[in-house]
């Protein structure tokens, strides 16, 4: 093989582990998920998962970084977004919705790893809170440029921010455990503009 498709075959082997995986912690847990019903449901060797993730945990991780690199992503699209504050958090909110609704069982598995007591796997404790430092800092410094530019009034800014994530959140986490509120972008911009008449 040349190493173009050297790579190819690696990019397509790991994907096939990676969404293979996922589907399985999804439905039975990371704890009741063998490597070898990994491998076996993926079409692939043992060597062959040990070869690019080293462990079933190297797997975890993996899911657990794409996760947070995509919801990070989706933070910073919003945040680079021209318009007001009022404006990006729209873009945040629906884009959030349309994530969750998009790949639910991706968003239960994020919930199982985030909502594990830390010690006991899946849990990423670690990475969980620099991820959710890193949330909340991009979008408090956010609003603080928008307080400076007299967008929306002065006020408690970490507050505000767990407001609207808070909101955001507990609305996808509906969807994706009971099917409901359906998340529209209207539900979205219904929600943002809520919260942010309250802060007039």
């Amino acid at each position: 093989m040349t190493k173009a498709l050297d790579d190819q075959h690696a990019g397509t082997s790991t994907e096939r582990i990676l969404s293979t995986a996922l589907d399985l912690f999804a439905i039975k847990g990371y704890d009741a998920t063998a490597v070898r019903e990994i491998c076996e449901a993926a079409g692939i060797t043992k060597p062959t998962l040990y070869h690019f993730f080293g462990s079933k945990d190297g797997v975890l991780q993996a899911l657990v970084q794409s996760g947070f690199q995509q919801y990070r992503a989706l933070v910073k699209a919003a945040i680079d977004t021209p318009g007001t504050f009022r404006q990006r958090v729209k873009v945040l909110a629906r884009s959030v919705f349309e994530s969750a609704s998009r790949t639910p069982r991706f968003w239960r598995f994020m919930h199982s790893v985030i909502w594990a007591p830390p010690g006991t796997a899946p849990s990423q404790a670690e990475s969980c809170t620099e991820f959710y430092d890193g949330v909340v800092g991009a979008l408090a410094a956010a609003a603080e440029e928008a307080v400076a530019r007299g967008e929306i009034a002065a006020g408690p800014i970490e507050a505000r921010m767990l407001i609207v994530m808070g909101s955001i959140s507990e609305a996808a986490t509906g969807y994706v455990i009971a099917g409901k509120p359906e998340l529209t972008p209207e539900l979205a911009d219904q929600i943002v503009d809520t919260i942010f008449d309250g802060w007039q």
